[in-house]
């Protein structure tokens, strides 16, 4: 009678122990967050803009800016994981008015450089601020005077709310501080008579308000 036949026991070859065991040590790799690889972010808004007046220094009665529609233009880089470079550019055609005198067509423009930083990133509907500091432009009609620029900074306040990967919905409150030095005149133009000033103004703070609804799309 033959014997039970017993089992054979394979030894697997030490390179294919250490490949297994390399193999069973190596971290599972995964693709990074999406949101870890956006490093840009582009926001085209559309607003309304209030405030805006200017105090006469010869009568010292106040000269306004009608409230109107904006439109404006956010592009912004990653810096942290919760703040973001950013280069801020609005821009409002209105009408400034001078009591009885007739209505001029201004437009104002704003151009900042700054950031944002996020307040909270735990909730759904997500905080933040921002800032900048830059320049204003005041560009009246051609026929009644020329451009003037005067530094300026700003500071809004926003919600982001994150609809896909790469797209958002921002709502922002800004408003605009422009300087305006004491006795200065704005819109002037020369003629055969001299030179004209639509404005001279005292010196005070020239406030603005921007509300803004936009779209961010990062990439």
């Amino acid at each position: 009678m033959r014997g039970a036949r017993q089992p054979v026991c394979r030894v697997a070859p030490p390179a294919a122990l250490l490949l297994a065991a390399v193999c069973a040590s190596a971290p599972v790799s995964a693709e990074p967050p999406a949101d870890e690889t956006q490093q840009f972010e582009v926001s085209p808004f559309v607003g309304y803009r209030v405030g805006g007046n200017f105090k006469l220094s010869d009568t010292g009665q106040h000269v306004a800016l009608d409230d109107h529609g904006s439109f404006a233009l956010a592009l912004d880089a990653r810096a942290e994981q919760s703040s973001q470079y950013e280069l801020f550019y609005g821009r409002q055609p209105t009408v400034l008015r001078e009591g009885t005198r007739a209505s001029t067509r201004v437009s104002v423009e704003y151009l900042h450089i700054g950031g944002t930083v996020a307040l909270d990133e735990g909730t759904r509907v997500r905080p933040y601020l921002a800032a900048g500091l830059g320049i204003t432009r005041f560009s009246p009609d051609p026929a009644l005077g020329r451009e003037d620029t005067r530094f300026s900074a700003s500071l809004a306040l926003g919600l982001r709310v994150p609809v896909s990967t790469h797209l958002s919905l921002r709502l922002e409150g800004r408003g605009l501080f422009t300087p305006i030095n004491s006795d200065s005149a704005l819109f002037c133009r020369s003629d055969q008579s001299g030179a004209l000033c639509l404005v001279r103004v005292r010196g005070s703070t020239f406030f603005q308000a921007d509300f803004l609804v936009g779209a961010a799309y990062a990439f």
